[in-house]
């Protein structure tokens, strides 16, 4: 059976490394469509002597069928929220079956008190008709494919070889440690999750605001393809107070109807100037036109306000 077994890992090596990428790129790409950014991804085939004695510790009678990363593939995200994500995407590509080969949600609910390995471990396995790059791919063909976060990454990097795949059983203190280190882990992913929440909620209602500027900007001036999204959100927070319980909105475009010079002139400066192509121009119009003698003073950025001192001129108003 080893010899048989060695022939056909050797024979195979190239096509369950295609197989392999495929999953990796694939995976890459709808990720990337989720807006999921990926920090690392790897794949590896399994090598005959790793194969060999893992054939002698587990019994495999059938080890190309029985053994499910013969090629492994890898995909770290930053985050255990984005895991979830990239995880729903699975189902989406058409050339595998997926299994879920291993749960660490269900494992802490067996054992809420244990902190250990985390990553998610997933069995694809090709169907049928499966063709990439001219290289055919066996039916059923597995690719293990690990999902991690960063700091999951970090932990089983550490602790894999040195701990669990020591040859000598590791200290009682290196064990302790490197369990605490998993329990600091988890802790310090909730607390950055919960963080990556709160900054959320705190910005969805100036992205909303701002994606209204930009709409109002294209629709009175002239569609802007060069938008600074952050220093339109640096401004936007800056005035935050004076934005509250305002009808924002309704009040700039009732200022660029009545005075419709501001747009001719705020398009005549885009041309060379790329503060005024910013949607952020409006407001700093309505905003003098309330405020004139704190805007000024406010504004964040001393780079534009020459700028600014056109919205005033424009205006008729001295800061």
């Amino acid at each position: 059976m080893l010899t048989a077994f060695n022939t056909w890992l050797s024979d195979n090596a190239s096509v369950l490394e295609v197989w392999g990428g495929f999953v990796v790129s694939s995976m890459l790409n709808l990720a990337s469509h989720a807006g999921v950014k990926t920090q690392m991804s790897s794949c590896r085939v399994k090598d005959v002597s790793s194969a060999i004695g893992k054939i002698a510790r587990k019994g495999y009678k059938d080890p190309i069928a029985e053994m499910t990363d013969l090629v492994g593939a890898r995909i770290v995200v930053l985050l255990s929220k984005d895991l979830k994500v990239v995880a729903s995407l699975l189902s989406s590509n058409g050339h595998w079956d997926v299994q879920l080969a291993r749960d660490p949600e269900e494992e802490v609910a067996q054992s809420p008190e244990k902190f250990d390995y985390q990553s998610l471990h997933y069995e694809l396995r090709a169907k049928a008709g499966v063709i990439i790059d001219g290289v055919s791919v066996p039916e059923g063909l597995c690719c293990e494919l690990q999902i991690r976060t960063l700091m999951q990454h970090a932990y089983a990097e550490v602790a894999h070889d040195s701990i669990y795949k020591s040859t000598w059983p590791a200290p009682v203190k290196a064990r302790r440690y490197i369990a605490s280190s998993a329990a600091l882990i988890d802790t310090a992913d909730h607390l950055f999750c919960e963080t990556m929440e709160i900054l959320a909620e705190e910005n969805r209602e100036r992205g909303e605001l701002l994606e209204q500027l930009s709409e109002l900007y294209d629709a009175k001036i002239s569609p802007s393809k060069i938008k600074d999204q952050k220093l339109n959100m640096i401004i936007l927070d800056e005035f935050d107070e004076e934005l509250q319980g305002q009808d924002t909105l309704l009040e700039i475009n009732d200022l660029l109807t009545r005075k419709s010079y501001i747009a001719s002139r705020i398009k005549e400066r885009a041309v060379s100037d790329p503060f005024w192509a910013q949607p952020i121009t409006i407001l700093a119009y309505w905003l003098v036109s309330r405020s004139p003698h704190e805007v000024f003073d406010k504004w964040p950025f001393a780079g534009s306000h020459d700028a600014l001192d056109m919205i005033y001129s424009d205006l008729g108003l001295n800061h």
